[in-house]
């Protein structure tokens, strides 16, 4: 069995910490949502449902961070799900405390992952498919005129 590329170990630990800053933000949010806002209040609803989305980003978070370091096929579109989930919960995130400094980071990372799962080699050892050699078409003519010989 091949050893797990670094690019792909990065993936797995990134997302557990995705995981782990999504299940504080649920905290928070449940928490503030539920005990320290008025019964009924818009603020208080918005927080409930916004501390929702993050628990759901921080559980398939961690299913996917296990599919990243177990180099699963299924890991690669959770992995597209989780980040732009993050992106979007994030954004949502900043409209509700008007905050937009706080968002950045986990939205960058987000961004850089995104990218990261778009490679053609991450892509190539998540999916199994082979990638195109484009470093050798050197030896192409070569070959073909051995051919000729």
């Amino acid at each position: 069995m091949r050893d797990r590329s670094l690019g792909v170990t990065a993936l797995a630990f990134f997302t557990v910490m995705v995981a782990l800053y999504s299940q504080m933000a649920a905290i928070a949010l449940i928490l503030g949502g539920s005990i320290f806002t008025a019964a009924g209040s818009v603020q208080g609803a918005a927080a409930l449902l916004t501390g929702a989305l993050f628990l759901g980003v921080a559980i398939a978070g961690y299913v996917v961070g296990y599919g990243f370091w177990t180099r699963r096929h299924w890991a690669w579109a959770g992995g597209m799900v989780v980040f732009a989930t993050l992106i979007g919960a994030n954004l949502i995130l900043s409209l509700i405390s008007a905050n937009l400094l706080s968002s950045v980071l986990p939205v960058v990372g987000s961004v850089i992952a995104v990218w990261q799962l778009q490679r053609p080699a991450t892509k190539a050892e998540l999916l199994g498919t082979e990638i195109a050699d484009s470093a050798s078409p050197t030896t192409e003519p070569l070959e073909h005129a051995k051919v000729l010989r």
